[in-house]
């Protein structure tokens, strides 16, 4: 499928999707959009076509979806679909085989007759989830109580309101206890609210809404004695605890959501890239022969590059799902293919939408020309499914220690693949000095974690585009991005000085200046683009549906 051919382009054209926005007033008025973030997740999934295999099976339909610009048309509406599909019917779906119960409310959910949310963090546990308090005890006929034990232990963030009538599922996770015994984190199929109400023993308290991101119904759920049917644990109870490994299988969906969750950046770079480059060709300077300021370097170095990002991290996707559908990988390999994706593709669209949104001036602050808003979802996709730092922490240690590899790059006498190998020699050598469990391995290593991970994405998505043939022009500037990123290891170790790496950009940026405008075509995300700076139409229009505040009428100014 082309970048051109998105189904989603239709539904622009119906109001539902007209209505998105992220200024949400009063709360009665950002629940009425949260209503409309779900029936939009609804449609674009529908258009796509997704069905319950794509979803099981990871198949090439499912990954796309997350290219798809309409994600960033309203970000509302992408994050409860990703909830709903990958978490709530992956997860469901992967127990449903052999129970007919479970099957029928994967098919109420694809066809949107139910609502799907996924319940694993909690007030007081977030990233150390293994640790979560939420308790459901085993009773004589089978059946099930569950409740959270106090305050900390109620499940923090998923939207778990009543919204539009239909009643909500979500797989929670919970410590079972059989006869007093921990027998470890489970998770539990428990209808929520029946679309009105909340059922019997669970309250849900609306959080207010994140700032400057489109309105989600965010809330803290609690249960209290909530009687649950036979059916509703997922997996058997056993007769041994479960252990840590056997969690990290059962939340394995939360890896898929690392991946594809991060994917959803590339769209954003391209629609702010694009905003920025026709903003740029458009605004003019100077006199008394003004000039486009897209001619001035400083306007090309974050604006080029955050076009070479989205062509470089395109690739890197391709990479990245091959390696992480291999049937062949283990949950580590997945764990450190998608961690690495995360942290590189997100570090990408962060910065570069701050840069971008730099380079509009003024226009720059406004939601009405979209980067800002498109800056303040990314915050959250930082956090969802695993906080980046966390993850590279724990990545970066294991593959210190030699417990398992990423795969080998493929262009071994480039500048980022050397520049990988050098850093973890470094840092391979302190923690032999020192031992990982030292003072001096949390002092000097792990504050590098993030970076260690970030070189190994940076020489990965580097070697993926060079692969897949990507314009050398836009491989040149990727390059080039990286190594300022760490320039001091290159002068170091006599690689590179810095006269060297500015003729290094100021070559690349000069190759695409007559190339860019091509580039930034090709990306197809026109339709997705509703920031009025761009043509002087769209601003008139703009600014004559502003409202005017007036002078008084002559009588009255009179008196």
């Amino acid at each position: 499928m082309s970048a051109r051919n998105w189904p989603s382009e239709s539904l622009l054209q119906l109001d539902v999707f007209k209505a998105a926005g992220s200024n949400s007033g009063s709360r009665d008025n950002a629940l009425a959009l949260c209503n409309n973030a779900y029936m939009r997740a609804e449609q674009i999934w529908k258009k796509w076509g997704l069905t319950f295999e794509d979803i099981l099976t990871l198949s090439p339909k499912f990954w796309k979806i997350h290219n798809d610009p309409i994600a960033w048309h309203d970000g509302s509406s992408i994050t409860i679909m990703t909830i709903h599909l990958n978490l709530a019917v992956g997860t469901i779906g992967t127990y449903a085989k052999d129970r007919p119960e479970l099957q029928r409310l994967c098919a109420d959910m694809m066809d949107c007759k139910a609502i799907g949310q996924f319940l694993l963090t909690e007030v007081g546990h977030g990233l150390d989830a293994v640790n979560l308090e939420t308790a459901t005890h085993l009773q004589d006929d089978g059946t099930f109580v569950m409740n959270s034990p106090n305050g900390y232990a109620s499940k923090y963030m998923p939207p778990t309101v009543p919204v539009l009538g239909k009643p909500c599922y979500a797989v929670v996770w919970s410590q079972l206890y059989v006869r007093g015994e921990k027998r470890g984190i489970r998770p539990f199929v428990v209808q929520l609210n029946d679309g009105v109400n909340m059922c019997k023993g669970i309250t849900a308290k609306l959080i207010p809404t994140r700032h400057g991101a489109t309105p989600v119904n965010h809330a803290i759920t609690h249960f209290t004695n909530v009687a649950l049917p036979s059916w509703s644990l997922l997996g058997p109870v056993g007769e041994n605890p479960s252990t840590h490994e056997d969690f990290l299988q059962a939340i394995w969906r939360i890896a898929v959501g690392t991946l594809a969750l991060a994917s959803l950046a590339i769209p954003a770079l391209q629609i702010a890239s694009h905003i920025a480059y026709k903003y740029s060709l458009r605004r003019h300077v100077g006199a008394p022969n003004p000039v486009p300021i897209i001619s001035f370097r400083t306007q090309q170095i974050p604006i080029f590059t955050a076009v070479a990002q989205t062509y470089v991290l395109q690739a890197f996707q391709n990479y990245a799902v091959k390696h992480f559908t291999d049937d062949s990988a283990n949950h580590q390999s997945r764990h450190a293919i998608a961690t690495t994706y995360k942290a590189v593709v997100m570090e990408h669209a962060q910065a570069s939408h701050f840069n971008l949104s730099e380079r509009l001036g003024a226009q720059g602050l406004f939601d009405y020309n979209q980067i800002v808003t498109q800056f303040a979802e990314m915050r959250g996709i930082v956090i969802a499914e695993g906080d980046i730092l966390v993850l590279c922490i724990r990545l970066a240690a294991e593959l210190l220690l030699g417990r398992y590899g990423v795969p080998a790059t493929t262009n071994p006498n480039s500048l980022l693949a050397r520049h990988e190998k050098g850093v973890f020699e470094e840092c391979r050598a302190l923690a032999k000095k020192y031992g990982h469990r030292s003072q001096q391995f949390a002092d000097y290593i792990l504050p590098r974690s993030k970076d260690l991970v970030e070189a190994i994405g940076h020489r990965m998505a580097y070697d993926a585009a060079v692969d897949q043939g990507v314009d050398k022009v836009l491989c040149d500037i990727y390059e080039v991005f990286a190594v300022k990123k760490d320039i001091g290891w290159y002068l170091e170790t006599g690689l590179l000085n810095r006269a060297a790496v500015a003729e290094i950009e100021s070559t690349a940026m000069n190759a695409a200046v007559p190339k860019m405008n091509d580039f930034v075509d090709a990306m197809g995300v026109a339709p997705w683009v509703k920031a009025p700076i761009l043509a002087e139409a769209t601003w008139d229009r703009f600014v004559n549906n502003l409202y005017t505040f007036r002078e008084a009428p002559e009588e009255r100014a009179a008196m």
